[in-house]
């Protein structure tokens, strides 16, 4: 699809058990991978930065070539371009994706979906 200069895994983590020092381990299943995306970053409100308030960053992303359906807080890693600022990172989606008005069968149509990026405290042993 045009313009989806992207290519990303949508991942579905469960997070069932405690570890030896009390964290929970994450368990991942792959929803699909080669997903066509485009993000761009969203700035904070001026509301919030006139009241000193710390702002998380916002992402919104355009998904295409989608087979699966793509739910609150499933994860994106981007996968290519090795090139790209987000590489290689995990994203979080906040919210309900939007779906377009187009058929979802139309190889034109997209999700609309708001991301978090995902901050791990530690690496996934």
């Amino acid at each position: 699809m045009l313009g989806l200069n992207l290519t990303a895994t949508i991942w579905e983590f469960n997070y069932e058990s405690d570890d030896e020092t009390g964290g929970s381990v994450p368990s991942g299943t792959i929803l699909q991978e080669g997903v066509c995306m485009r993000m761009s970053a969203q700035p904070p409100t001026m509301v919030l930065l006139e009241q000193g308030v710390e702002s998380i960053d916002l992402y919104e992303g355009m998904i295409g070539c989608l087979t699966v359906g793509v739910k609150n807080y499933n994860e994106v890693e981007i996968t290519s371009p090795s090139n790209s600022p987000y590489y290689g990172e995990f994203f979080r989606v906040m919210g309900n994706p939007q779906l377009s008005s187009m058929h979802p069968s139309d190889s034109r149509s997209f999700l609309k979906v708001v991301l978090k990026r995902v901050e791990r405290s530690r690496t996934i042993q």
